[in-house]
């Protein structure tokens, strides 16, 4: 009885489903630890000036040269939408604004861990054309747009009027979205704004107002944009982890390094005039490591204005920041 000649065929077929299959699983045995996926659901800021680390290892092939396969699950126009993706398990990863990210963990509405920091400062007091300011002190009875209650852009306001002495009770603080914050200066519906960049850089350049004062003078060095990734994911990739804040601290560093070119993929990340972007560049900390002193700082004001309920803001913010995979691992 002569051979089948198809037997070959179907072994072939057989053992391609077989590898296939072993290469879907992860790797393990042999010393070493599961690698478990490298794909990443990451999820961004529409358009946003502070997490163009994102865009740069994207771009440059920073992602690809860690082995990862980073996929867009998501470009939200605002923090909560982001947070709410957590929660809803659709995100592995993100940059995200400090706000969000504390608010919903602090809430238990999302368990995710900061892993590294985007940027720090970058925010900016401003001014509508014609208004006789000279200084914080001189904002007394002014009304005062923020983009949100409870936000850091809230918080270096109060700040702010703290070191100007001020009181609280002096102004009228009301909440505009920041895209709305250059017609209502230029309406003189609100006398200024606090906002972050590059809208500040907008307003001037624009001509609908002034820079009074930066964030950076109001609390130096203070958070931001962060990296965080969900605890689950965390837990069951920690190598996939290592490896994207890896790609994020080479990013960081090559706009340290590059802030021209930084500038210019700035400028076409967010779609902003390229004057803008690096008008606004400038006044951006790109840093990846987080100052946890500063994260309790205002998981304190969160705590205090009953937006969250933690026992210990020093505990809650030791638990919420991971820096075991950035450069020299630790806290």
């Amino acid at each position: 009885m002569r051979p089948s000649r198809a037997l070959p065929a179907v072994i072939a077929v057989a053992l391609a489903a077989f590898c296939a299959m072993a290469l879907s699983l992860p790797l393990a045995g042999c010393g070493g630890e599961p690698q478990g996926t490298r794909v990443v659901r990451m999820g961004i800021l529409r358009n946003d000036l502070h997490q163009v680390a994102y865009y740069i290892a994207r771009e440059k092939g920073f992602f690809a040269d860690e082995g990862l396969d980073v996929r867009e699950g998501g470009a939200f126009s605002a923090g909560p939408e982001e947070m709410s993706a957590f929660s809803a398990g659709d995100l592995d990863m993100g940059y995200a604004g400090t706000a969000p990210v504390v608010t919903f963990a602090g809430q238990d509405m999302a368990d995710v861990r900061i892993v590294a920091q985007a940027n720090m400062e970058g925010s900016a007091i401003v001014v509508r054309n014609g208004l006789e300011a000279p200084d914080v002190e001189s904002l007394k009875g002014r009304t005062i747009a923020v983009p949100g209650y409870s936000t850091v852009q809230d918080f270096l306001l109060r700040l702010a009027l703290d070191k100007a002495d001020v009181s609280e009770k002096d102004v009228s603080i009301i909440v505009v979205k920041p895209p709305e914050m250059i017609p209502a200066l230029s309406a003189g519906q609100v006398d200024a704004a606090v906002v972050w960049e590059p809208y500040p850089s907008m307003v001037a350049a624009q001509k609908a107002g002034r820079v009074l004062v930066t964030s950076d003078e109001i609390w130096p060095h203070h958070p931001c944009c962060m990296l965080v990734a969900d605890a689950g994911f965390l837990r069951e990739n920690p190598d996939t982890v290592r490896r994207v804040v890896a790609a994020h601290v080479r990013a960081t560093e090559y706009i340290n390094e590059n802030e021209l070119e930084a500038a210019d993929m700035a400028h076409l990340f967010t779609g902003q005039p390229n004057d803008v972007a690096r008008a606004a560049m400038k006044n951006i900390e790109f840093s990846f490591r987080p100052r946890p002193e500063g994260i309790e700082r205002y998981v304190e004001f969160l705590k205090d204005n009953g937006v969250i309920k933690v026992d210990s803001p020093g505990a809650f913010t030791r638990a919420l920041v991971d820096t075991a995979f950035l450069p020299g691992g630790g806290s």
